[in-house]
């Protein structure tokens, strides 16, 4: 079976464990519009989120055949109106000619101000139609049902940059972890005000910090322990971040990496977050991640990495902390980071001999669980994956090993996409069928290969690329199409 819950009465259920975290942090692209509204929009209704200051960056990506769009909005909220499990909603929209293009609903707690950080992105077609594109914030009540407009910027101008407009698949991956995981970021995050770097030698710290990268829309890099690789620091001053992250004890990645990056970005605050072993580092990070109106926490192995890789998107996705247990025992830094986490559900990865029940028990502390398992690392990514929307977007990486699917996380995050695993000669069948599942229906879906040749041969690549069949490139806007806004016309 791949996929077993425990069970509660609903009458009998519990309330939830612990009290709420800390945490959070903005991201930045290029290209920008400013705003300050101390009480929202005039006009929005009384009981609308508060929008104060706001920020609009964009870019676009421009070649011959089309253009690929990239667009953050950082917004300082205040939360004032319960739409659900006592958040307030807000969702950031992007509109190019009259066509809703993306979107997210992103949520804060009522009574709390809190930074957030939406990407939005889209294949256009470049030329013709209305200026730029319309950027709307709007506050939506549970059901997702707009209640209230708090801004609109129609036309926002992205920078205009000659870069790839890639549709269907592409790779991002260098001839090592490191090099693959800058190149990723480079690719993925025009700017980013906050970075996150965990050693590329083991896998927990990555693995506990990918879905807190995530939220902050911060990349994950990856260094050697005595200090930072040419790939890294090149990646890091490109980007300028404000913040830089480093998880993991001195053990793991060495103060000269902590010299070398400040060296690099002399104005930044560079902070090691480490507990006294990988247990509790992850606990630490965990008490770190500001979880939505449906609190969960995910759990996985502190020994093995195979059956997590994909839980750690998911919990990125979920806006949920991830620590890490022992087979048969929950250790006593994981215990106390769970009683400062606010809960309701368990979501754990892999068999009975990876995480025992008796361990699942002890973690839900009377709540809820699910585990996701198969017959294998891939039946349970598989299992997994079942769990993403479709959003027509999908990372694959090796699951061999663990750099290149954890460094994916916070792309995934950002974007939207599943991530998945596949093995070297081949995708599995449970897998590329969900990857099919996941890209089925969109106009332009994109399948990122992570990883090298060695990682991910190439007869991988064409089997993702037969998914696509004879799909044709985006054509040219056809002339005479110019419109006069791009949010629908009245």
């Amino acid at each position: 079976m791949r996929r077993t819950a425990r069970p509660t009465h609903p009458a009998a259920r519990p309330g939830r464990r612990g009290r709420p975290g800390r945490g959070g942090g903005p991201s930045t692209a290029a290209g920008t519009a400013l705003g300050l509204l101390a009480t929202g929009l005039a006009g929005a209704p009384a009981l609308a989120a508060t929008l104060e200051e706001h920020e609009i960056t964009g870019v676009q990506f421009v070649n011959d055949d089309c253009s690929r769009n990239e667009y953050v909005i950082d917004a300082r909220v205040t939360g004032t109106t319960d739409d659900v499990g006592g958040f307030d909603r807000v969702r950031f929209e992007v509109w190019d000619d009259g066509a809703l293009k993306d979107s997210r609903t992103l949520e804060v707690e009522v009574g709390t101000t809190r930074d957030l950080s939406a990407f939005l992105s889209f294949v256009g077609l470049y030329g013709g139609g209305a200026p730029g594109v319309g950027i709307v914030i709007s506050d939506v009540d549970g059901a997702d049902v707009e209640v209230g407009t708090l801004d609109v910027v129609d036309p926002f101008y992205p920078d205009d940059v000659d870069g790839p407009c890639a549709f269907d698949v592409e790779r991002i991956g260098g001839p090592t972890r490191i090099e693959t995981a800058a190149m990723l970021s480079e690719q993925k995050f025009v700017s980013a005000d906050t970075v996150v770097i965990a050693t590329a030698r083991d896998f927990p710290d990555a693995l506990a910090a990918a879905p807190w990268a995530g939220q902050l829309g911060a990349p994950l890099l990856l260094t050697h322990p005595g200090g930072l690789s040419a790939a890294t620091g090149a990646e890091l001053t490109r980007l300028s971040p404000e913040d830089v992250l480093v998880v993991g004890g001195s053990a793991a990645v060495g103060d000269a990496v902590l010299e070398d990056v400040q060296a690099s970005l002399p104005a930044a605050t560079v902070q090691r977050i480490s507990g006294a072993d990988r247990y509790a580092t992850a606990g630490l990070v965990a008490q770190q991640v500001i979880q939505d109106s449906s609190p969960e926490v995910f759990v996985a192995s502190g020994q093995a990495f195979p059956d997590a890789l994909v839980l750690s998107a998911l919990a990125a996705r979920h806006q949920a902390p991830l620590v890490l247990v022992r087979s048969d025992e929950v250790p006593s830094a994981t215990g106390a980071a769970l009683t400062a986490l606010d809960y309701d559900h368990v979501y754990a990865a892999g068999g009975t001999a990876v995480l025992g029940d008796a361990v699942l028990d002890e973690v839900a502390g009377g709540q809820p669980w699910t585990r996701y398992q198969g017959a294998d690392r891939y039946a349970t990514a598989a299992a997994v994956l079942e769990q993403f929307p479709a959003e027509g977007k999908v990372l694959v990486a090796t699951g061999q090993d663990f750099p290149d699917s954890l460094t994916a996380v916070p792309v995934a995050a950002r974007t939207g996409a599943g991530v998945a695993l596949t093995r070297p000669e081949a995708v599995p069948a449970a897998v590329i069928s969900e990857v099919d599942r996941l890209i089925t229906g969109f106009s332009f879906p994109l399948i990122t290969v992570v990883g090298g040749e060695s990682a991910v041969p190439p007869a991988v690549q064409a089997q993702l690329q037969a998914l696509f069949g004879a799909a044709a490139p985006p054509a040219a806007r056809p002339s005479g199409s110019s419109t006069t806004g791009n949010l629908p016309q009245e």
